[in-house]
């Protein structure tokens, strides 16, 4: 074999890969690396002819095409392996990841930091997971738990008022629980560790967390917590069409609900709370409201 064939076959094999590469990247250059090739293999078997000694001895063509074709074989396999594999390895970057076992407001600091398309991929990935956080109570109902998860940021609202301004909602958590005695004597202001299955996420301005089988770990008494006792005074300054954070800021404290009927925010949703009251043994007063207006109240014993 001549040096000019060498020169010949080893161009015809460079180009050969380059067209396979520019057939599966789709770039256009895949007729120009095809005709590179081809005039390659053209001088290799001119200067192959014309490098042959004078006998009856036949070239090896079919040995010198096999030895051609096989390495373009497997480059063309590699390069595709190549490609498929930087392709996965962009999809699992483009994963955005959480992790459950910070506390709530690195949590959703996490969270709200990626873009709002990728919220959704984000909070998928981890729903149904069991977390632990922690956070002051805004109000305890008959088998749920509302909780502001950034107690620094809690300025004594009720769930109310923050589910009709919306602004704090992604913050807040509503805890399921399994078992409703867990709520008892729990009140607005109190400190408590909850956990739950992640059920729904919350959304800045939008929509409050959701966790479900939610059990509490710990709480912690507010040091400011009024007893919220009754008195037969406060009783009669009380009047129908009062909201429930009017009624709480004359009598001094919440209440601790009895019976729920329908979902917060709902018109008709209607709630009955209980105060122990100043006066004879048994002394209480109830109050029901439907769509946070009183609607019906009633007491025993009050002086």
């Amino acid at each position: 074999m001549t040096f000019l064939s060498v020169v010949g076959i080893l161009a015809f094999i460079v180009f050969l890969v380059l067209w396979a590469i520019a057939l599966i990247r789709k770039n256009g250059k895949a007729k120009k690396m095809a005709l590179w090739a081809a005039g390659s293999f053209l001088v290799f078997i001119v200067a192959g002819v014309a490098g042959l000694p004078a006998t009856d001895e036949k070239p090896k063509t079919d040995s010198q095409s096999s030895a051609v074709t096989t390495p373009t074989k497997t480059n063309t396999k590699e390069v595709s392996a190549a490609v498929s594999q930087s392709n996965e390895t962009a999809v699992k970057k483009e994963t955005p990841f959480l992790d459950t076992s910070l506390p709530f407001d690195k949590f959703t600091d996490t969270l709200f930091a990626l873009p709002i398309s990728k919220q959704g991929e984000a909070f998928d990935s981890v729903r149904n997971q069991v977390v632990s956080w922690s956070g002051v109570v805004i109000e305890a109902g008959s088998s749920s738990l509302y909780v502001y998860g950034k107690p620094a940021d809690y300025n004594g609202e009720s769930w109310s008022e923050i589910s009709e301004g919306k602004k704090k909602l992604g913050d807040v958590v509503v805890v399921k629980v399994s078992d409703r005695s867990e709520l008892n004597g729990l009140n607005q202001g109190d400190i408590v560790t909850f956990k739950g299955e992640l059920g729904s996420r919350g959304a800045k301005g939008e929509s409050n967390w959701k966790l479900y089988n939610g059990k509490i770990e710990g709480r912690t008494v507010a040091d400011s917590q009024n007893s919220g006792t009754i008195t037969k005074a406060k009783y009669n300054k009380i009047k129908n069409g009062m909201t429930y954070e009017q009624v709480t800021k004359i009598i001094g404290g919440p209440g601790e609900a009895l019976s729920e009927v329908g979902e917060k925010g709902d018109e008709f949703y209607t709630v009955m709370y209980s105060y122990k009251g100043e006066g004879g043994l048994g002394a209480n007063a109830n109050f029901t409201f439907q769509g946070n207006k009183l609607q019906a109240k009633a007491q025993f014993g009050l002086e």
